[in-house]
């Protein structure tokens, strides 16, 4: 709460460029409609499409693909428990399809 007023009182004072509001307004809209709005509205599409234990399998895989995207953009590294981890999901996605 404290970093929010900050930042406001830096816009109050003017501390805050035309480019860096830009770029602030371009980041809030694009979080807003792609990474919000848009999610939603594609998750209730394919949830009226898959059936409801094949939407469960695709939701169970959301941490691995978290762990893959924070490794590949963050740089982020994976301990020898989220390995297991997402081995343990793999399995089970497997096992769970398979028969």
């Amino acid at each position: 709460a404290a970093d929010v007023a900050s930042f406001f009182s830096s816009v109050g004072r003017g501390d805050v460029t035309s480019g860096e509001t830009t770029a602030i307004l371009t980041a809030a809209l694009w979080c807003g409609t792609m990474t919000c709005a848009y999610t939603i509205w594609a998750q209730s599409f394919g949830q009226k499409v898959v059936r409801p234990a094949q939407a469960n399998l695709v939701y169970t895989t959301q941490p691995i693909f978290s762990a893959i995207f924070a490794a590949a953009l963050l740089g982020e590294t994976l301990s020898g428990q989220g390995v297991l981890g997402g081995l343990v999901i793999g399995a089970a996605l497997v096992l769970s399809t398979s028969g």
